[in-house]
């Protein structure tokens, strides 16, 4: 790579996600997917996430499928954002990157034609993970009554040189946008040829503090309030206001509202009051006084005047006017103005309070407060605690970007999201879960995770063997193709390593049983070792799996062919109610509760969940409606699998 500063970034980055044994064009691949869907996509996820390269991968790199600003993998996290919000605003995000120093018109062209073929209604010749893509994204079009606008189809052609605007290669972009456009199946179809500032400038933003400055001239010092550096009240020009949330190009920059509990609702009746008052010339002079306005958390600012320079600040309250005001910019005049609430602070307890105290008007989803429970408050003191006991220490980051400002490796960082993944895997034995969107993870495991009668060894520990996971897939000692299973590995070594079966999370047994799988993780050649043996186990098992049309990590099958694999016996199946599949009718159902049970012809009744649906597209079960399904005993009683609509 000829570019030295883009060079340095790839290699910091290579070194921030554990991705040491790719090679440079590789990295590369990852990188600019990474800092492409990060421009959407506000929240933490992994590379490997959007990455989808290789063999059969229709001349795409990464893939990124953005509902409601939120990037989704499976049906089950349409269906959480559909329940949330009523509503699907979806967009499609496509990167193809080449280290190459040249913009080429035949790469583009295949670029175009794999994104073209993606969109085929038939399944196009592809790998595992774009027909899975392909699938999820059949059922979003199936469900596009509940699309405000069509999607928006985001291009991103990424080369480490520098675009000239070639007039020959604008032409052949535009014929590719031009047949897109003619399929109808997009309100916008966009084409971006990225070079390499524009990647280095995404990248910037990713990793940088958030600074911007404003002119605030109408305001009020609050007087002292402890844990608050200084507190100011007043209003401020809406067009002001949009330089502060908008990026050197303008557009929303929609990382600043990752603290603000609540998602953007779209066109509802609030927000599109809001809308109408904006652009009646005869009443938005009186929009401070209709609106309540906007909550602004920054922990540093220095200002001249009236000039305010903010660093490092979230919108924490205010998400729905800011979106409002940003899609009708056009129409802003200096006569409207908003009232603003800015408070500085670096107190993150104090952050807490305010967040909570201004975002309780309306219902929001079951992951917005979780952050702010105490039992999230003792988890991340105990990481804080025992964590400095590693070798390398980990944290735990409950609020997301809390330790950026102490310069801590994000390597050795366990954020909310990812303590909900590897606890569900090593703990609850449900690994193919872990794609799935914490929020809709939370809300299905709920009964079962962050109880606070819960001890926090098991988190502190499934949070361990993650990052040393990671740490072993960055050194090379576990194989990259593996990589995919990290979290069967979790579950894998903990049957393969633990000194008993495993006790109640709330029975004090539990911190000895993880002491013990602690112990192998310190010891560098017993961990090696063990995650060897389990690294064995999940060949053996992908050898004698037959083909599945969804990649092997995300079924339940596989799981199962695991915890057989290591001498344990399945938890949920004690033994077959009979050898046959029976029939029977939906007794009733909960779309809200995520079960219910079926009347069996056998004459008795199955509880299920809705995970055993075999159509994820038939969620929605009503009563009477006919099934087939396999019935078998549990410890609990009767449950039926593999239910399908007669």
């Amino acid at each position: 790579m000829q570019d030295r500063i883009l060079s340095t970034y790839v290699k910091d980055f290579v070194g921030t996600y554990s991705l040491g044994d790719l090679d440079e064009p590789t990295a590369f691949e990852h990188l600019a997917s990474f800092c492409v869907v990060s421009k959407y996509n506000p929240e933490n996820f992994e590379p490997g996430d959007v990455v989808v390269g290789g063999s059969g991968d229709l001349g795409l790199d990464g893939v990124g499928i953005l509902v409601n600003d939120h990037l989704v993998r499976t049906k089950t996290d349409v269906d959480y954002f559909k329940e949330a919000l009523h509503r699907l605003d979806v967009q499609f995000i496509f990167v193809q990157a080449k280290t190459s120093s040249k913009f080429e018109g035949s790469e583009i062209g295949t670029f175009i034609s794999g994104v073209r073929q993606f969109f085929q209604t038939e399944p196009p010749p592809a790998n595992e993970y774009i027909l899975s893509l392909h699938d999820l994204k059949e059922y979003i079009f199936d469900s596009s009554i509940d699309m405000d606008r069509s999607p928006i189809c985001r291009l991103f052609y990424v080369t480490t040189g520098s675009w000239q605007d070639d007039a020959t290669l604008s032409a052949r972009i535009g014929q590719g946008i031009r047949d897109l456009e003619a399929t109808n199946l997009f309100s916008s179809v966009e084409f971006v040829p990225l070079d390499s500032d524009g990647v280095k400038q995404y990248y910037r933003e990713i990793n940088q503090k958030v600074t911007r400055g404003i002119k605030f001239e109408r305001h009020t010092i609050l007087p002292s309030i402890s844990g608050v550096k200084e507190a100011y009240i007043g209003i401020l020009p809406c067009l002001e206001y949009l330089n502060l949330i908008c990026d050197d190009n303008g557009n929303l920059n929609r990382r600043l509202f990752y603290d603000n509990v609540r998602d953007f609702q779209g066109h509802n009746a609030v927000n599109q009051e809001i809308e109408e008052t904006v652009n009646d010339i005869e009443r938005n002079d009186r929009f401070a006084l209709l609106n309540n306005g906007i909550t602004i958390v920054a922990r540093d600012k220095n200002n001249v005047g009236a000039t305010f320079r903010l660093s490092d600040f979230q919108i924490v309250n205010g998400c729905q006017t800011s979106h409002v005001l940003y899609l009708n910019r056009e129409r802003l005049t200096e006569n409207v103005f908003l009232p603003i609430k800015l408070i500085v602070t670096g107190d993150p307890e104090v952050i807490n309070q305010i967040i909570q105290g201004t975002n309780r008007q309306t219902e929001v989803k079951v992951e917005a407060f979780e952050s702010l429970a105490p039992f999230q408050k003792e988890l991340e003191e105990f990481y804080l605690a025992v964590g400095r006991n590693l070798q390398d220490p980990i944290y735990y980051e409950r609020r997301s970007k809390q330790y950026e400002h102490l310069n801590i490796r994000r390597d050795r960082i366990i954020t909310l999201a990812t303590q909900v993944q590897c606890f569900v895997a090593m703990f609850l034995n449900e690994p193919q879960s872990t794609h799935r969107y914490y929020g809709e993870l939370l809300k299905s495991y709920r009964n079962r995770l962050f109880s606070n009668s819960h001890f926090h060894m098991p988190y502190f520990l499934a949070g361990a063997t993650l990052n040393k996971v990671e740490q072993m897939f960055a050194a090379g000692s576990l194989p990259r193709d593996l990589k995919k299973f990290k979290y069967q590995l979790l579950m894998v070594f903990r049957l393969m390593n633990q000194p008993y079966d495993v006790p109640q999370l709330n029975q004090r047994k539990i911190n000895a049983y993880c002491q013990s799988l602690l112990d192998v993780l310190d010891d560098p050649s017993r961990c090696e070792a063990a995650f060897l043996d389990a690294a064995k186990v999940i060949r053996t098992c992908i050898s004698r799996t037959s083909f599945s049309r969804d990649p092997l990590e995300r079924t339940r099958a596989f799981t199962d062919s695991l915890v057989t694999a290591t001498g344990e016996k399945i938890e949920r199946t004690v033994t077959p109610a009979t050898t046959t599949r029976l029939h029977g009718f939906v007794k009733r159902f909960s779309q809200i509760m995520r079960y219910g049970f079926i009347a069996g012809d056998d004459g008795n009744d199955y509880f299920f969940h809705v995970s055993e649906i075999a159509d994820q597209r038939e969620q929605a079960l009503s009563a009477r409606q006919r099934v087939e399904f396999t019935p078998i005993e549990t410890k609990r009683g009767l449950q039926a699998l593999n239910i399908e609509i007669v």
